[in-house]
C-alpha cells in the first residue's frame, strides 16, 4: 500500500510539473478594456446600415519563443512563418449597437437569439505571416479557425495585421471580413414590413490585447 501511495504522490507531482512547464512555454495576452472596436456593415432594401461596438474579450496566446515585434524584420521563434498560436474571441452581442436607426437594436438581437446565444465567437487554429516583412510596418498574418454565431459554428479565414502599441500592448486589426447571415441560421432582419436587411455582412474590427503589467514591464 505504501508503494502504491509512493506511486501515486509521484505521478501527481509528474503531472504537476508538466502543466506549470506548458504554462510557462507560453506567452498569453489578454483582451484589454480600452481601444478595441467592432464593425459591423451591412445593406438593406432602403439604406445601408452599421452597427458598432467596443467589447472584445478573450486572449491571443504564442510559445515563448516567439516575439510579436513589428519593428524588426524577422520574426523571432517562427522563422518560416507559422506561429503554434491560440486565441478566444468573444464579442457580447448586446454591445454591438446602431445607434442611428430606432428600433434596429432590438431587431438585430432578436434575429441573432442574444438571450440563448449572447456572445460571437472565434477560436483561432492557424496564424501564418505573410513574407517578407519589412521592418517598422505592422506584420501581416493569415488566419484560419472557427466561428460560432447564434450557436451555429463554420471554419472560416481571413487577413489580419499586428503592431506594438505602447508598454506591451498589441493592435490586431482586420478589415472586411465577409458573412453570410443564413449560413448561421440567422434571417435577415424585417422591420415593419419595409426595411429588408440583406444576408451579407462584413466584419472588421482593431483588438487591444497586452501582457500582465509585471510581463510588460520586463519587455
Amino acid at each position: 500500500m505504501k508503494t502504491l501511495n509512493r506511486f501515486f504522490t509521484v505521478a501527481i507531482c509528474l503531472v504537476s510539473l508538466a502543466v506549470a512547464a506548458r504554462a510557462e512555454d507560453a506567452i498569453r495576452y489578454k483582451a484589454k478594456p480600452l481601444g478595441s472596436v467592432v464593425h459591423i456593415d451591412g445593406a438593406a432594401n432602403i439604406h445601408e446600415w452599421k452597427m458598432e461596438g467596443t467589447l472584445i474579450g478573450g486572449y491571443l496566446e504564442v510559445p515563448a519563443g516567439v516575439m510579436l515585434d513589428s519593428s524588426q524584420a524577422a520574426l523571432a521563434g517562427a522563422p518560416d512563418g507559422k506561429v503554434k498560436a491560440t486565441a478566444e474571441v468573444t464579442i457580447p452581442v448586446t454591445s454591438i449597437k446602431n445607434g442611428k436607426y430606432e428600433g434596429m437594436d432590438e431587431v438585430m438581437e432578436d434575429a441573432m437569439d442574444a438571450k440563448e446565444f449572447p456572445a460571437i465567437k472565434f477560436h483561432l487554429q492557424d496564424m501564418t505571416l505573410k513574407q517578407p516583412h519589412a521592418a517598422g510596418t505592422p506584420l501581416q498574418f493569415d488566419v484560419a479557425g472557427e466561428l460560432a454565431i447564434k450557436g451555429v459554428t463554420n471554419k472560416v479565414s481571413f487577413p489580419i495585421s499586428i503592431e506594438n502599441a505602447d508598454k506591451g500592448k498589441l493592435k490586431i486589426t482586420a478589415a472586411a471580413i465577409p458573412v453570410k447571415m443564413t449560413d448561421y441560421g440567422i434571417k435577415p432582419p424585417v422591420k415593419f414590413g419595409v426595411f429588408v436587411t440583406e444576408p451579407d455582412v462584413k466584419i472588421s474590427f482593431t483588438w487591444s490585447v497586452g501582457l500582465p503589467a509585471k510581463a510588460a514591464g520586463s519587455n
